[in-house]
């Protein structure tokens, strides 16, 4: 499922939002939260990071066996921290928590113990919401990946292949967050719209269509498409070549039916790690034949996924979508990928020998379904991987024949999808001449069509009564 950036940053990059947090939270407090759990006298801020979505500190108690754990607190919004931004923040450290804890209880996958967190605006004399849990042992697998041999990164593989299988076998009947209820007015773990994690300020498609539960992966992603469709119809109004993006996004949402194989859902929803890439990943003995991964950190923004979604090859054995064709990684990845095939094949016939290996299958044709995604939920990649999506499902063309997805385009906008085609070139003319009149100040480069409605009427009196834009005012202007 599409899902926020990733959390993960280059550290020389510093975050707007670092220094403002780091001065509001009394670490002197959280310091002796900590202090009082363990029962010491003192402990001793050590290594601080900065991460897509908190800050992250470790902390030294004053105890004999030198126990470090680590403090994690949200940044706050750079324009000031609200009681709406707090509770949102707060819902999504507490559904973090409740998968954690779920993770631990109902798996075998190490994860990090909770020891404490808060998820109220001052934390309780803190300043902030936090979560306090264990450090755990190892390096990042991101550290060490590039420089494993073949027989290691197999050995890794192996114990991923695992996570992914015991994440797979837990299922719930929706798609959306995870929360911890107290087993009376509230299950003891249920479902709630993925909304409840995100943050109020996020205006994307993810929010817009995340006010509600799913039973459906086609219901999902239509909702998806739609509303993708619906952006780019009401916003940059008049941009040159607008209707080629809507008709992209329009065939973009014709292959749902085809990408999502609901019948892999009949027994609910995987859980899906909102980040599970090589920095998330800590292994121990990476120096001997028998690395061993020791957790997998950081749960924000986990949801429940239909098993197309779920049944996707860890980041770190994908290409990156800007490698040229000759990267000298991408041979190994496709070694890396036919490893874990096979180790999924493997493990997956053992776990149920009469399954028919549904998750197996399901990542052996995953391609199409993550560069539709890729495509559908992340402006850049749709810039580098549509073309690879539309080969994928066309076939690549010879290079002495016409560009088949011009003519598929055009075939489009002659047809279904002419109505609404002919409106959007329409109001690049309508805006042109409306720029003439007014300028480019008042016409500015971004704006919906309700804004230029608005600026339309706002000067009506300064447009010709026959020309393009009052034209457009009666056509289209009650829309």
């Amino acid at each position: 499922m599409p899902s926020p950036t990733s959390g993960s940053v280059d550290e020389d990059v510093v975050d707007p939002r670092l220094e403002p947090t780091v001065n509001a939270v009394n670490w002197d407090a959280l310091s002796a939260i900590a202090c009082d759990i363990y029962r010491v006298e003192s402990a001793t801020w050590g290594q601080q990071f900065n991460g897509g979505y908190n800050v992250v500190r470790f902390l030294l108690l004053g105890d004999e066996n030198g126990t470090e754990i680590v403090a994690r607190v949200p940044y706050r919004p750079e324009d000031g921290m609200t009681d709406e931004r707090a509770e949102a923040l707060g819902r999504r450290i507490a559904s973090e928590v409740a998968t954690m804890e779920y993770v631990a209880e109902q798996t075998k996958i190490p994860v990090p113990r909770v020891i404490a967190h808060n998820i109220e605006k001052d934390g309780d004399g803190v300043g902030s919401p936090y979560i306090l849990m264990s450090k755990m042992d190892g390096a990042p697998l991101s550290s060490l990946w590039d420089d494993m041999e073949d027989e290691k990164r197999e050995v890794i593989l192996r114990q991923v292949v695992d996570i992914l299988l015991q994440l797979s076998s837990v299922r719930f009947d929706s798609i959306g967050a995870l929360f911890k209820g107290d087993g009376n007015t509230k299950p003891a773990w249920y479902i709630e719209p993925q909304l409840s994690v995100l943050d109020i300020d996020d205006f994307s498609v993810l929010r817009a269509i995340s006010g509600r539960l799913y039973s459906n992966a086609l219901d999902y992603w239509t909702s998806y498409a739609n509303a993708n469709l619906e952006r780019i119809d009401k916003e940059d109004f008049g941009h040159v070549n607008k209707s080629y993006g809507y008709v992209m996004a329009w065939f973009l949402r014709s292959l749902i039916p085809t990408l999502f194989d609901t019948s892999l859902d009949t027994k609910g929803f995987s859980l899906s790690p909102g980040d599970f890439h090589s920095q998330n990943i800590m292994v121990t003995h990476a120096d001997t034949s028998s690395p061993r991964i020791t957790a997998v950190i950081d749960w924000e923004f986990t949801s429940t996924d239909p098993t197309s979604t779920f049944a996707q090859y860890p980041l770190f054995i994908v290409d990156h979508p800007y490698w040229n064709d000759d990267h000298p990684l991408k041979p190994r990845n496709m070694q890396d990928q036919a490893t874990f095939n096979r180790l999924m094949r493997e493990a997956e016939s053992k776990s149920d020998p009469e399954g028919g290996l549904p998750l197996s299958q399901a990542y052996e044709t995953c391609y199409g379904v993550y560069l539709f995604q890729q495509c559908m939920s992340d402006p850049a990649m749709f810039n580098v991987l549509y073309q690879p999506l539309f080969q994928h499902i066309f076939g690549e063309q010879d290079k002495d024949e016409e560009d088949f997805s011009v003519t598929y385009y055009q075939a489009l906008m002659n047809g279904i999808l002419k109505k609404k085609t002919d409106q959007l070139e329409k109001e690049a003319a309508v805006k042109q001449e409306a720029v003439k009149i007014l300028g480019d100040e008042v016409v500015t480069f971004e704006l919906t069509r309700s804004g230029f409605k608005d600026i339309v009427l706002e000067h009506r009196n300064k447009f010709e009564p026959q020309g393009e834009v009052m034209e457009w005012l009666t056509l289209y202007g009650k829309n």
